[in-house]
């Protein structure tokens, strides 16, 4: 099915810049995440926070990645950082695949979604193919060390020796001239390599949008379908996914009863990486290894896809025959839209929430002064040329040093490093609370949402119940989670009225979008919606 290079053009542009702006938060913290990790753990506290040369590496880059709030383009500038600091290749890919996949936020979204028994087998999975992946490299590397030792025996081993130590000895800064130094780098990296990575990354949604036509996936990889991992295997590798995306999706999936292994074979491929991946692999590690990893982790996650394609269907769920979960990677548009700047608007500027606004926001702010520092000539050598001698860590140890006043203290890596991990596990319960408000709170949230989409509906004014019905929906699954962080369980009676009342939803959802539209088929499942949304309500907020 063949598209308009107009419509190609431009389906490919709104991908992108949907994209970008769901990576914009992920993509801060991780260059936030990356200064704070060049300019306070340094090399050694870095390596040590992944495991360093032990055993423990693997499983400790996969929890540090599980705990950090980055996406697949968000994990990129970490990675640049983790290696400048020596950290084992082994580590780094176990954290590049890891880090994507789950946090805390999405992790509690997921088991809302199907089975947590699912959505925990699910990062188990994860966990046995970074461990695996992980070892592959760690033994590429070795191979190709001791190649050249044989090759260079003893002048190559002094000088990595040598480096290393010089590397751990380096004199660098502290106080308010590191922390400037932090915020120097943070905003001079957010206009150099890592964001042309981010565009490479983004690159494989318009990839999508020229070869997959408005709507071409809503009948694919369905659960009887043998090729459906390979299919998904298709669209997974070039396309850039957030975590919350990727749960959403893989809900969908499961109910519509689409195949399990193709979700396993998104959440991977999809979630944990990107086109930039592979493309940042191979540039330092080299492309023949990066293509020989690349290929094992296909060939692994095929593997899992199919062994759990069967038995981790869902029981008692027929299969719809079609679904949107997919339409995301698709052509947004098709000949019947109109080309502009209303469409751009439509389909990118009037989806953004609060939050994507806020860090947009932040990145052109902090983009601009970048670009300024630049051109002035602003750097780490300059504010280190330009210091005091007590503004170094050698005056620590020197003779003449003055006694350090008031909150001009140094602090030791190991603390820092320490208060980093606690802050992060704080910062995760801090946003899963505020994420997931009460039951009373997101009912609040859901009655205007209701009001305004049933309103709709009921006097056929389909695109706007259409904006309003996945805003309840999502309020209704937070609403799940937020009740079960509060009390410790969901009640299989509050979980069936939510499952009822998404069902409901969504063939309201395929009224709307019937042509040609029937308003009286419309309010028929308006009047069922509202039988059912009474017990649902009911069972969150029972009346006195």
């Amino acid at each position: 099915m063949s598209q308009p290079i107009s419509i190609m053009l431009m389906g490919g542009l709104v991908r992108v810049l949907q994209g970008f702006a769901a990576a914009a938060p992920t993509f801060l913290v991780g260059m936030l995440i990356a200064s704070i990790i060049r300019y306070y753990l340094g090399d050694k506290g870095t390596r040590r926070l992944f495991g360093g040369d032990s055993l423990r590496s693997l499983p400790q880059s996969w929890l540090v990645g599980m705990l950090l709030p980055v996406c697949s383009i968000g994990v990129l500038p970490i990675l640049r950082e983790m290696r400048r600091a020596g950290v084992k290749p082994g580590a780094m890919s176990a954290f590049a695949l890891s880090a994507p996949l789950f946090n805390p936020l999405s992790l509690l979204y997921g088991l809302t979604l199907s089975r947590p028994m699912v959505i925990l087998l699910f990062a188990f999975g994860s966990l046995v193919i970074v461990t695996a992946l992980g070892l592959f490299w760690d033994s590429i590397e070795k191979w190709s060390n001791r190649k050249e030792t044989e090759d260079e025996p003893a002048n190559q081993h002094d000088s990595e020796t040598n480096g290393t130590v010089d590397a751990e000895s380096k004199d660098h800064l502290i106080g308010l001239r590191r922390l400037a130094a932090t915020f120097v780098h943070f905003s001079r990296e957010l206009t150099g390599v890592n964001l042309a990575l981010t565009m490479l990354a983004l690159s494989g949604l318009a990839i999508l949008a020229t070869v997959l036509p408005y709507g071409a996936m809503q009948h694919s990889v369905e659960r009887d379908d043998w090729f459906a991992p390979l299919t998904m295997l298709g669209v997974a590798i070039p396309v850039y996914a957030t975590p919350m995306l990727a749960m959403s999706q893989l809900g969908m999936m499961f109910q519509h009863a689409n195949s399990p292994g193709a979700a396993f074979t998104l959440l991977i491929l999809g979630t944990g990486m990107n086109l930039a991946t592979p493309f940042w692999f191979g540039k330092n590690y080299g492309f023949k290894a990066t293509a020989c990893w690349t290929a094992s982790l296909i060939v692994i996650v095929l593997g899992i896809s199919y062994a759990i394609n069967r038995p981790l269907v869902p029981p008692g769920v027929e299969p719809a025959g079609h679904t949107h979960a997919f339409d995301i990677y698709a052509n947004p548009m098709s000949i019947h839209h109109s080309l502009g700047a209303n469409a751009l608007y439509d389909l990118v500027v009037k989806e953004l929430d609060f939050s994507v606004i806020a860090a947009l926001s932040a990145l052109g702010v902090f983009s601009l002064i970048g670009i300024g520092l630049r051109l002035m000539k602003t750097d780490e050598a300059w504010l280190v040329s330009t210091a005091k001698a007590d503004s170094f860590a050698s005056s620590l140890s020197s003779q003449d040093a003055q006694a350090r006043k008031g909150l001009d203290i140094v602090v030791p890596p190991g603390v820092i490093g320490a208060t980093m991990l606690a802050g992060l596990v704080a910062m995760s319960v801090v946003a899963c609370f505020a994420y997931y408000p009460s039951a009373d709170e997101c009912l609040d949230e859901i009655s205007m949402a209701r009001a305004e989409c049933l309103a709709a509906a009921n006097s056929g004014q389909a695109e706007h119940a259409l904006y309003w019905l996945p805003v309840w929906e999502d309020w209704s699954r937070r609403m799940e989670v937020g009740t079960f962080i509060r009390t410790g369980q969901i009640r299989p009676y509050q979980r069936m009225q939510g499952y009822l009342i998404r069902k409901k939803l969504e063939l309201l959802e395929h009224e709307l979008e019937h042509d040609p539209f029937e308003l009286e088929e419309t309010q028929q499942v308006v009047r069922n919606i509202l039988a059912t949304n009474s017990r649902w309500v009911r069972s969150f907020r029972p009346e006195p």
